[in-house]
């Protein structure tokens, strides 16, 4: 197959992707500060929630048996905690406008693909705990967790758009694997920010919930 204008085009446009999502990257961190993070949470406590049923959904489609669909869930709550509960706040966090925020989110984080946001998140996980993103994995795993987030990434698309199928071995380590997520990456965040997850995934202040055990997305509602 020949190298035409549509492919150098496309090309083009991606590279444009690239560069403006790096861009927005540096810029978000170095704007962003902890009250305005906090501010962000408190102002929108369900953000969390979305990937908090698509991860409850992927549990109850394990139990049925229907794996493949489990995992698309389980990759569903992987992608919401990580761009839509995490990145998405520091972004638009840089444009004060609303609707202008919400175009530029929508560009700079509607494409697929974990490396498209590695640096940014590295960025954010180093500057708002004492974590390297590149260090965190499950305790029985070797493989880093961001790894497998990228692997079990490719079987998705497999299933999605190839119409292949998984083994349940492949959905239950996404269920566990979107729970580690939340546990290593989203909650260490939440609580740098004297923050808390309480009831149904709502993110608050932490003398809200200071009587309260902590939030166990994959058994409770």
């Amino acid at each position: 197959m020949s190298w035409n204008e549509d492919d150098q085009y496309y090309y083009e446009q991606e590279a444009a992707k690239d560069e403006f999502i790096e861009e927005i990257s540096h810029q978000a961190i170095s704007e962003f500060s902890n009250d305005r993070l906090r501010s962000f949470y408190e102002q929108n406590p369900d953000v969390m929630r979305p990937a908090i049923d698509a991860l409850q959904e992927g549990k109850k489609l394990y139990d049925l048996n229907r794996y493949s669909a489990s995992l698309v869930f389980s990759m569903t709550c992987i992608e919401l905690l990580l761009k839509a509960t995490i990145l998405k706040p520091i972004v638009s966090g840089v444009v004060h406008h609303e609707a202008l925020a919400a175009i530029i989110v929508k560009h700079a984080l509607g494409q697929t693909g974990f490396d498209r946001y590695k640096e940014l998140l590295e960025t954010l996980i180093s500057t708002f705990t004492n974590l390297e993103l590149k260090n965190i994995s499950r305790d029985e795993q070797s493989s880093k967790l961001f790894n497998e987030c990228k692997e079990l990434q490719d079987i998705r698309n497999g299933i999605i758009h190839r119409g292949e199928v998984c083994t349940e071995g492949d959905a239950e380590k996404a269920l566990r694997v979107s729970v580690a997520v939340y546990t290593l990456i989203v909650v260490p965040i939440i609580e740098a920010l004297n923050l808390k997850v309480g009831e149904r995934g709502a993110i608050g202040p932490a003398y809200f919930y200071r009587d309260s055990p902590a939030y166990d997305p994959f058994h409770s509602p």
